[in-house]
């Protein structure tokens, strides 16, 4: 009998996201709407790179099932494909990354999928949330995180919009979780997949995404309502808008050539963060449009080779044409390929599903993993380090996915005050929300904290429960100055 094999591979993970490969590969049997097959796990301590393939029949592998397939692992981060839609050099490529793994667990049956990821997962050190069998995937939404912009909840007919390419297929029922600033902690509930508009069947002003009918319950519901009545300026924009104030890097086109044959016009917009990516692909890029600021646009009709650069490291180079020019800059039209589109779609899926995350740095093991369980329960996702040395470690290998930054300030070796000041000073990091906590807060100490360039110094005597609040508060606070300034 002849069988398909789906593959998703998570290429250097940190650790902090493993749990995500394991709820993935878990739910597969659920993905699959319960056909037979089989599944392959294999990992490679040395890297981090992990993989699972789906072996079953090809009729199990429909649209509906591909789409489900798509949506969920581009969420989670991982690249997912059919193993023999890959070219020769590719599948090549692909099976000796295989064999490179040392360890490899081969024809589990895929009934079985649950467990077995349960198993191989903890063996490789991943301690994962449990996951009851057959459960079905949690939709994780921050209202005031990446991608929110692209989000638009109607009271009336109690459905949520989220804007993006990628999409579970109708009907698919999936349990939501909805964090808020205003909220403690996460809102559970439960929605069916009511309507999607693909890429095709989007316009100026109704982007690509779906729709989700929110079942339940109430308090779900009264949230999202209470959040739509606090935003009422908030809607998807007739697009392409080309903002001139859009917070991209660009390095402007060459002059035109005399002979355009001879040589062509460059431009490059760079997305530092996550945020700047989901932003201005509401506005721009999901309607095949950017926005490049120079003081010598090109004339309307001008081809441009237009390079995008993404905050994962993916490049994207496509043919573009100067929709229009003025005084700020140009307007481009540009038309991705499909294997563009795809590493485009799934960037912004992934955003889409990134909890904001923040960095722990205090050398008490107990304050600790207290603040670090009071900033979960709030949504976060949390890397820990147990001194200043470490901290920088990590926030060299985290920064542009790093929300909110947390410091103990009376450290061994390098100390809290002199950790912040190379952060904002040396680094030059000037968005990050950094906030300093302490036991012992002297005269003085808070504003040469301040100084040194922390946002708020908060006392430990408050508790890991309030100080994670406050600091959640701090981050909406600096983020909602950085949009005033935007604009």
């Amino acid at each position: 009998m002849s069988t398909a094999e789906y593959a998703f591979i998570f290429v250097r993970p940190p650790r902090e996201r493993l749990p995500a490969a394991a709820h993935l590969v878990g739910a597969a049997p659920t993905f699959l709407s319960g056909a037979d097959g089989e599944l392959d796990l294999h990992h490679c301590s040395a890297s981090g790179y992990t993989a699972a393939v789906l072996r079953a029949a090809p009729e199990a592998f429909s649209a509906e099932v591909l789409a489900r397939l798509g949506f969920w692992s581009a969420r989670a981060g991982a690249r997912a494909f059919l193993v023999e839609a890959l070219a020769d050099e590719d599948r090549a490529r692909f099976q000796g990354e295989l064999a490179a793994c040392d360890r490899s667990l081969r024809g589990a049956p895929l009934a079985e999928g649950h467990e077995v990821a349960a198993r191989f997962f903890a063996g490789i050190g991943v301690a994962a949330s449990p996951q009851p069998a057959g459960a079905r995937p949690v939709l994780a939404v921050d209202l005031d995180g990446p991608g929110a912009e692209g989000m638009a909840y109607r009271p009336e007919s109690r459905t949520l919009f989220v804007a993006g390419v990628l999409a579970p297929p109708c009907g698919d029922q999936l349990a939501l979780s909805v964090r808020h600033a205003s909220a403690p902690g996460p809102v559970d509930g439960w929605a069916t997949v009511a309507g999607v508009r693909t890429r095709q069947e989007a316009a100026p002003g109704s982007p690509a995404g779906f729709t989700l009918r929110v079942d339940g319950p109430a308090s779900l519901n009264g949230l999202l309502a209470r959040h739509a009545r606090a935003q009422p300026g908030r809607e998807v924009r007739a697009a392409p808008r080309f903002p001139v104030s859009a917070p991209v890097k660009v390095t402007p086109a060459a002059a035109p050539a005399v002979d355009a044959a001879a040589s062509s016009c460059r431009a490059r917009v760079e997305y530092a963060t996550d945020q700047e990516l989901a932003a201005d692909f509401i506005e721009n890029l999901s309607h095949g449009g950017a926005f490049v600021r120079t003081s010598s646009p090109h004339p309307q009709g001008t081809e441009v080779e237009l390079e995008l650069a993404l905050p994962d490291g993916a490049r994207l180079e496509a043919k573009a044409v100067v929709a229009f020019a003025n005084a700020k800059g140009m307007g481009l039209r540009f038309v991705l390929t499909p294997e563009q589109d795809q590493v485009l779609s799934a960037a912004i899926a992934r955003i889409s599903a990134r909890p904001r995350r923040a960095l722990v740095v205090d050398d008490d093991a107990l304050a600790r993993q207290m603040l670090c369980d009071a900033l979960a329960a709030r949504g976060f996702e949390v890397i820990i380090a147990e001194d200043g040395q470490a901290g920088i470690h990590k926030l060299l290998e985290e920064l542009l996915a790093l929300d909110l930054f947390v410091t103990d300030v009376v450290m061994p070796g390098l100390g809290g005050e002199a950790l912040i000041r190379t952060i904002r000073q040396a680094g030059g990091e000037a968005e990050l929300a950094i906030v300093a906590v302490s036991s012992f807060l002297e005269p003085g100490t808070e504003r040469a904290l301040e100084r040194a360039g922390a946002d708020a110094v908060l006392d430990k005597a408050l508790g890991a429960e309030l100080v994670a609040q406050a600091a959640d508060a701090v981050l909406e606070r600096k983020r909602l100055v950085q949009k005033t300034d935007a604009a």
